[in-house]
């Protein structure tokens, strides 16, 4: 039976957390302070939607990045024209984003690494990079990514349009998957096509 996944579920181990917090804080205000019966009951399930709470806010995925040509909303407190003296500072940053290398630009559409349509030969078992587990190897897969030497070859931007899109920020290069990827690939069957 294929294992599914509930999209946007609240973060379980956060709730559970705040279950035992809130066991805590009622044995405490029960024991130590001696509020008994309701109160006791009242503060530990407050103090349990508190810590929840938060386990909830803090593991809220961030929002979709926006598409190229679309501008950022800026909230209208802070939207005021920048100083001279940024403004400056963005120029020439500018300017060496532009003259970027030809190797640093995406191979697909907003930086989304060339997918294939099925894998060429055998697909790699992308479970022997450090991380990478039944589930996330499904998910590559599905973005069209079946062969160490896809990884291996990632750009900086590939890397952080994967990151984004897989809601994992810095487990790349945290696991150093683009080095194990490069060793694996070399004993891999599957090569490039060109």
């Amino acid at each position: 039976m294929p294992q599914s996944e509930m999209k946007n579920a609240p973060p379980l181990y956060g709730w559970a957390i705040a279950t035992g917090v809130g066991a805590v804080a009622f044995g405490v205000s029960l024991l130590l302070v001696g509020i008994e019966g309701n109160g006791s009951v009242f503060i530990g399930a407050v103090v349990a939607l508190i810590v929840g709470t938060i386990f909830t806010v803090a593991e809220r995925p961030a929002p979709p990045a926006k598409g190229p040509g679309e501008a950022p909303t800026v909230p209208a407190s802070t939207n005021r024209a920048p100083a001279p003296a940024a403004a400056a500072a963005a120029a020439p940053a500018a300017a060496t984003a532009s003259e970027a290398k030809p190797t640093d630009a995406p191979a697909g559409e907003g930086g989304k690494p060339k997918p294939l349509d099925a894998p060429q030969g055998k697909a790699d078992d992308l479970k022997q990079i450090t991380g990478v587990g039944p589930v996330l190897e499904g998910k590559l897969n599905d973005l069209g990514i079946y062969h160490f030497w896809q990884i291996a070859n990632w750009t900086d931007t590939e890397i952080a349009w994967v990151e984004e899109h897989l809601n994992f920020k810095g487990r790349i290069e945290r696991d150093d998957w683009i080095a194990q990827a490069g060793k694996l690939s070399d004993s891999s069957a599957s090569k490039p096509s060109v």
